[in-house]
């Protein structure tokens, strides 16, 4: 069984499109959106409409698509300026989506699971198995000691999330971990987009194949820099360098 999975789109358009051009190659016989659909970046109502009509396609929500179903600038205290600029995105972003996408947002699953064999399965999550992405994460940065208490005891062959923006491979015992993230911005110093294919051969053996994709993140870094986000300047840089805006207060 072939899955083709992507994730951290992030209201961005061009970098979603060329992705999907290379995916419709793939003849998957799944295909998954590992959450972060809108948020940090200019079309979130567009990209709801992009994925939802798509065929044969899962999709679980992320931490920032809660943001904006949950109203967050209403009842939390902005830690900083940074997280005072994402409330009022979220505010922003909301404001230029239906209420029927927000309810679409709303009622996607916190994960998906998938057992092509009795028992091997595949685990798919946003961040982690227990939270969805505001407290905890799984960088690479992390221990395999580190990896395996944030995954909380979580038995499954092979796992996949997003949120970290730079895909990767690694393998912790007889289990799997992949990130699949990003298609709207990197941050690992590509700036290309990224998905990724993993194909179940059968008898507890997995392939994992990164993907990255060249497109026109120039156009799309100056779209963003004159859209209606507050200092789109911080966005366009992402696109631009495949880097976070401000390394100094790295989310995770």
């Amino acid at each position: 069984m072939k899955f083709v999975l992507y994730s951290d789109i992030h209201a961005q358009v061009a970098p979603l499109e060329a992705v999907l051009k290379e995916i419709e190659k793939e003849t998957a016989d799944k295909e998954v959106v590992v959450g972060d659909l809108v948020m940090l970046g200019p079309d979130p109502g567009a990209i709801v409409e992009m994925i939802r009509g798509r065929n044969n396609c899962d999709v679980i929500v992320g931490n920032l698509d809660l943001w904006v179903v949950d109203k967050r600038w209403e009842w939390m205290e902005p830690k900083n300026i940074y997280h005072e600029w994402m409330m009022n995105m979220a505010r922003g972003s909301r404001e230029r989506m239906s209420q029927d996408q927000i309810d679409y947002l709303a009622g996607l699953p916190f994960s998906l699971s998938y057992v092509p064999e009795p028992g091997h399965e595949f685990f798919i999550f946003h961040a982690t198995p227990k939270e969805v992405g505001d407290v905890s994460a799984l960088p690479p940065r992390f221990s395999d000691e580190e990896v395996l208490e944030h995954l909380g005891g979580v038995t499954a062959e092979i796992m996949a999330h997003g949120h970290i923006h730079g895909p990767y491979v690694r393998e912790i015992g007889n289990q799997k971990i992949v990130c699949a993230a990003a298609v709207g911005m990197s941050w690992d110093g590509d700036p290309r987009p990224s998905y990724v294919v993993v194909e179940y051969k059968g008898k507890g053996n997995w392939d994992v194949d990164i993907k990255r994709i060249e497109y026109d993140w120039e156009s799309q870094a100056k779209y963003n820099e004159n859209c209606w986000i507050e200092h789109g300047d911080r966005i366009a840089k992402m696109l631009r360098t495949g880097e976070f805006w401000n390394p100094e207060h790295m989310p995770h």
